[in-house]
């Protein structure tokens, strides 16, 4: 399990409790600022998730083929950093507007790609939904962002990401002898996406060997995350009885990966699990990659 010393997933009431501690930094994640100028947590940043969360553009290994969600670079992540007035040894909580979650646990990994300390980071459970349905106020008003000393990131942490030549190894090895290898894949995307029906690619399908289990089905109705032990349950019955055996997560563009990855590794305790974030964006835009 997660290290008790860790709280990667927040409730609204600690949040509140919290609120106004001199380190602590809370980015309120989403496409758009539109409902960021209406209402948000008081003392919230934007985070834009398109622009300082990702970067779009072309990379190498898919040619032409327009990309929204490339891992942004250190020094990018620096500077956005430092705009949402977030300091060395800050503590930083992520939220979003979706009440899925999904967008907030994008910076969540993304500050743990990054080596930000893991006791620092957390997640809004629920989302700006979850702190309104405690009762809790909200503000329109925008604080300026303090200044700070520009923080030196460190490279990244390769055991927390996915390479497509690693997924490609655990891809054979899974579809192996009829598909009779263990399950290392999973593809949290929609069922009409893994079959090949919803494509948003060059090509549609899934990598061989990938059992589709949806990101949603790690979430309650009401947009909060299952507890560990049901989120190990759904593992461990999507990867044949052994949840342990599970590399990679991937959808589109690695944001409901990243969700799926925060599920299985941060709360269900399960610490081989990479997010694949160049997920079908990359594969099914390569020429070279199997699918089915």
């Amino acid at each position: 399990m997660t290290d008790p010393g860790r709280l990667p997933l927040v409730p609204a009431d600690w949040l509140a409790e919290h609120l106004r501690d001199a380190e602590l930094r809370i980015v309120h994640v989403s496409p758009d600022r539109s409902v960021f100028d209406e209402r948000h947590i008081p003392g919230a940043v934007f985070g834009d998730l398109h622009t300082e969360l990702a970067e779009r553009g072309r990379a190498a290994e898919t040619g032409d083929a327009e990309r929204e969600y490339l891992v942004p670079s250190r020094e990018a992540l620096s500077a956005t950093l430092a705009r949402w007035g977030v300091g060395p040894g800050d503590r930083i909580v992520f939220y979003d507007d979706v009440g899925w979650n999904r967008h907030a646990v994008r910076g969540y990994w993304l500050l743990r790609y990054y080596r930000w300390p893991a006791d620092h980071l957390h997640v809004l459970d629920g989302g700006l939904a979850a702190w309104e349905a405690s009762g809790a106020m909200t503000s329109a008003a925008e604080e300026p962002s303090k200044l700070v000393e520009r923080v030196d990131l460190p490279e990244p942490d390769a055991g927390l990401i996915a390479t497509a030549e690693q997924v490609l190894t655990w891809s054979a090895g899974a579809a192996a002898g009829g598909g009779g290898g263990p399950v290392r894949i999973l593809d949290v995307r929609t069922p009409e996406e893994y079959r090949g029906e919803d494509v948003r690619a060059v090509r549609g399908g899934h990598i061989p060997g990938a059992v589709n289990l949806p990101f949603d089905a790690f979430l309650a109705d009401d947009g909060r995350f299952r507890p560990a032990a049901e989120i190990h349950r759904l593992a461990d019955e999507a990867a044949a009885g052994d949840a342990s055996s599970i590399r990679a997560t991937y959808c589109q563009g690695g944001i409901r990966a990243a969700l799926s990855w925060f599920a299985l590794s941060e709360l269900a305790g399960l610490p081989d699990v990479r997010n694949y974030a160049g997920s079908w964006e990359e594969w099914g835009n390569r020429s070279d990659t199997p699918i089915e």
